[in-house]
């Protein structure tokens, strides 16, 4: 007979033990209601209360905005506890646009819960917020099972279409979609955006797909963390349908994917838009932020963990 080996019996001991038993697990979170108006939660850190607008496309991070009192008391060199703060550099390339934004690990207590998290302190105010708003929250750190966005009520004319959902190449949820006649998209959704912006790549196949030219002059939009880019606007002959979303034009960063300020010169605005992946620095990353343009005709979107999927309940294109 083999006989356990002591430190065995002893795990096994303390597991049975009343006191381990009858520690309280934390309780299930029911999926978060969001209007889409108002879409803020209550988040405490370091012992502030602060109100965070959510952020669906955004990435596993929170940014304060430059005007949030709580920005004095994250300077602080330590926390209520007596530990030391861990600071860094975020560094992030937005196009040409190279960033570094100071972050410190912090964390927060969301419904209860404690999330660790990078809290950065960008020089500009992320867009898209409303009234009240300290900052955004990226919507991979909810500790929540889901969420529902609401923007009005359902109709007989809407209807729910539901894709898997998974965390793309930016660290933000997404979904993929093949387009027809062009390739697969890395589509993000982005109801804090007024308009939704492509990369080059993501524009040659939707361009193929819906007959899409080059319009109008260059503008300057802001994409993220405050840097602006250059973009100009693709029209699309025949509206491209994404997830149950129409998609009649879209700003294309078309100056990223070349690698310098002219455009390629295979982009005439007069003619029907061809851009091929054989040069510039984005590697082909077909991407698409869809932004309110697209999302605010819809009544709901809804998010799941598991399984992972969006849900979006929008009006028919058939």
């Amino acid at each position: 007979m083999i006989s356990a080996r002591p430190e065995r019996l002893a795990l096994a001991l303390l597991l049975a033990s009343p006191a381990l038993a009858a520690r309280p697990r934390p309780p299930a979170l029911p999926p978060l209601l969001l209007d889409a108006a108002a879409p803020l939660i209550e988040v405490e850190v370091a012992g502030q209360r602060l109100r965070l607008t959510v952020d669906i496309g955004g990435d596993d991070i929170v940014q304060l905005n430059p005007d949030s009192p709580a920005r004095a008391v994250l300077a602080a060199a330590s926390r209520p506890d007596g530990k030391p703060v861990d600071r860094g550099l975020y560094r992030v390339a937005v196009g040409q646009t190279a960033l570094a934004i100071p972050f410190s690990r912090e964390t927060l207590i969301i419904a209860g819960q404690p999330v660790r998290a990078r809290v950065l302190q960008p020089a500009a105010t992320p867009v898209g917020q409303g009234a009240g708003s300290d900052g955004v929250i990226g919507l991979p750190l909810l500790p929540h099972p889901g969420l529902e966005w609401h923007w009005r009520p359902a109709t007989p004319a809407d209807r729910a279409i539901s894709v898997p959902a998974r965390i793309g190449r930016s660290d933000a949820w997404g979904l993929d979609w093949a387009v027809k006649h062009g390739g697969r998209l890395d589509v993000e959704l982005h109801p804090l955006r007024t308009s939704s912006v492509v990369s080059a790549a993501a524009a040659s196949s939707l361009a193929a797909a819906g007959g899409g030219q080059l319009i109008g002059p260059v503008r300057r939009v802001p994409i993220s963390f405050g840097a602006v880019r250059p973009v100009r606007q693709l029209a699309l002959a025949r509206p491209v349908v994404i997830a149950g979303l129409r998609l009649d034009q879209a700003q294309v960063r078309l100056f990223d994917w070349a690698g310098r300020t002219s455009l390629p010169p295979d982009a005439d605005p007069a003619a029907e838009l061809t851009v091929t992946g054989t040069r510039g620095r984005q590697d082909q990353w077909a991407n698409a932020k869809l932004g309110r343009d697209v999302l605010a005709a819809c009544a709901s979107l809804r998010w799941s963990r598991e399984p992972a999927q969006f849900t979006l309940v929008c009006p028919a294109t058939d």
